[in-house]
């Protein structure tokens, strides 16, 4: 009798899912930072990230959105390792917590404006 292996489709499109919530966090965290940013409530804390926006916001965007969506690709067209794995999960919980950061700024510093 020949068994079915399932453990390996359900592991790639959990990378796959996760990867994809890696790119949703990324654009709102992007959103947040530009608009605190513009309204002057906080500063680009990363001195490469504040040097491409300071040389133009399109390549802000694109360059915060295309790193987590070469990963999605990446993750999509290939069988994900362990350290790919692990990073993306050590990137998920960074980016969580990055992003609260930025939104308890913005939030907090435009209700005391």
């Amino acid at each position: 009798m020949e068994t079915v292996n399932t453990a390996q489709p359900v592991r790639k499109n959990t990378m796959v899912h996760s990867c994809f919530l890696l790119v949703c966090l990324c654009v709102i965290d992007t959103f947040f930072t530009d608009f605190g940013i513009r309204q002057g409530h906080i500063q680009e804390a990363n001195p490469f990230m504040s040097l491409i926006y300071n040389w133009s916001i399109i390549g802000f965007y694109a360059f915060k959105i295309l790193l987590p969506t070469s990963l999605l690709i990446m993750v999509y067209f290939m069988k994900p390792s362990t350290v790919i794995r692990q990073m993306t999960i050590f990137s998920l919980i960074l980016y969580l917590f990055v992003l609260s950061l930025h939104i308890y700024w913005v939030v907090i510093i435009a209700a005391f404006r």
